[in-house]
């Protein structure tokens, strides 16, 4: 039986439609996904979007528009976004599916049977931004550090879920790793907010329409945050996936991981659950300089990128320009440099092999390259059939370009800099060797040794790009095949 491997992206909130700090995320977990296929294993790879919420319905009543009519217009965009970056989800959850919603309803109404919610009367800071209740310690001069606005005082009465009674079973499962946080800094800043101590908190609201029923309270809905962290757990019911809980990786951004490491754990352990493997935390994006803002008029839409550069040049970037995890700065100009960079060491690589094989009637293998562990990958990332060995540089036994340490530790752009190494080489040792001069010196055999060997290593270095690279990948595996030249990555038209 093939191993198991449930992934999934943040669920997004859809207030407005996506942009590349959205696709990010996205690129980076299919990635993930496609590299666990490669190995053999079954993957989930769930994504979705979060629907409800008092800023939905503004955000609606706004444009003179229902919530549904409004979720089912960005819910549209955010679907065709990630088929233009060719994301190969399994599956695609809205928390406005009515057997979420019924999945939903059915685990708070266990939480308030298992003694863990009470109706209680609050008056704090809220903040409609975020949805959330905050501290005064968490305001930067007054204001949301994330919206840059004033919170307005509520008072209301909810329910609460009791958050602080989990607070020291959180902090030991966090600390031995049982719920694993990476970055390693990430867990470090939740266990110093778990030591300052944990609030019960609201998971309810009155007066907010747009949202799922309050078990037994008409007049209350259940906080969108619960509703949305359920969706990881009620996919897997939704979609007869329930071999796969626990999750074995959440991906989020920073800006939401107190929600995943903190409350829905607490949420998982109160209902006897198991609690996901790991949680991995991205950073932000900024535009040269700068948060990505409307207001500003900075905001990078995938569509616009791929339209200039194709997808998988996209997601090369994307990826290679910061470490996973970190906090990164994009431009057009940094776009256009890694452009030029696969164009000349991956496009010209190919152009010039091809073309010397081609012109001096070399023969070579046209069998694809096994993937790691004997297994070629299909185009979507899925394991197809097991082949032989094919020679590799140096090492006849050579299959594979190794970037298990880093995709073990989700260091995808270091696995991505060993694959461009890999390919610079590649051309180093043409220069090196010069074919065009044994050729006019008449050392054939050498010639046809070094051409026929350098084709095998352009044939390991297309199976490493799939999980990242996935239609180019193709094409190059194809061109190996056929010995047709077609350019990998054209000339931008400026």
């Amino acid at each position: 039986m093939n191993k198991k491997f449930y992934i999934t992206t943040p669920i997004y909130y859809i207030n407005d439609v996506p942009h590349i700090g959205h696709g990010y995320a996205s690129i980076a977990t299919d990635v993930i996904a496609r590299y666990h296929r490669k190995q053999g294993e079954e993957v989930f790879f769930l994504t979705g979007t979060d629907e409800h919420g008092a800023k939905i319905a503004e955000a609606a009543a706004k444009l003179d528009e229902t919530p549904k009519e409004f979720v089912d217009k960005l819910d549209l965009k955010f679907r065709a976004a990630w088929k233009l970056l060719n994301i190969s989800n399994d599956e695609y959850i809205r928390t406005t599916d009515s057997l979420h919603g019924e999945i939903v309803s059915k685990l708070v109404e266990k939480l308030v049977e298992r003694g863990f919610v009470e109706k209680r009367s609050y008056e704090g800071l809220y903040c409609v931004g975020c949805e959330k209740y905050m501290k005064e310690s968490e305001l930067v001069n007054g204001l949301c550090p994330d919206h840059l606005k004033k919170p307005v005082i509520q008072s209301e009465e909810n329910y609460f879920f009791k958050l602080s009674a989990f607070a020291d079973q959180l902090k030991s499962k966090i600390e031995s790793d049982e719920i694993m946080i990476r970055p390693e800094s990430k867990k470090h800043e939740i266990l110093g907010k778990i030591n300052l101590g944990l609030d019960d908190i609201s998971i309810s609201r009155a007066h907010v329409e747009w949202g799922i029923p309050f078990p037994g309270d008409p007049e209350q809905t259940i906080y969108v945050w619960i509703d949305a962290l359920i969706n990881y757990y009620s996919a897997t019911k939704m979609y007869n996936r329930e071999e796969f809980w626990p999750a074995d990786l959440h991906i989020v951004g920073k800006d939401i991981f107190w929600f995943h490491a903190v409350i829905w754990s607490a949420v998982l352990l109160a209902l006897d659950l198991p609690v996901y493997k790991k949680l991995f935390v991205h950073g932000y994006f900024t535009v040269d300089g700068q948060k990505m803002s409307k207001t500003i008029g900075n905001v990078i839409k995938p569509e616009d990128l791929v339209a200039k550069y194709g997808t998988d040049a996209v997601r090369y970037y994307v990826l290679s320009a910061f470490p996973f995890g970190a906090d990164g700065d994009v431009s057009l100009e940094k776009m256009n440099q890694a452009y030029l960079k696969l164009a000349n060491e991956i496009g010209n690589l190919f152009q010039r092999t091809i073309a010397m094989i081609n012109k001096y009637e070399i023969k070579v293998s046209s069998s694809v390259i096994p993937a790691q562990a004997g297994i070629q990958a299909n185009s979507d990332g899925s394991p197809g059939t097991s082949l032989e060995n094919t020679v590799g540089p140096e090492d006849d036994n050579l299959q594979y370009i190794d970037i298990k340490p880093e995709m073990a530790e989700l260091q995808l752009m270091e696995a991505l800099r060993k694959i461009m190494l890999f390919a610079e080489d590649q051309n180093k040792a043409i220069a090196a060797t010069q074919p065009w001069a044994l050729a006019k010196e008449g050392k054939n055999e050498e010639l046809a040794s070094f051409l026929a060997k350098t084709h095998s290593k352009l044939i390991v270095l297309a199976d490493a790009l799939v999980p990242f690279m996935p239609e180019t990948a193709e094409k190059m595996k194809d061109q190996l095949a056929t010995l047709k030249l077609e350019p990998l990555f054209p000339r931008i038209e400026e």
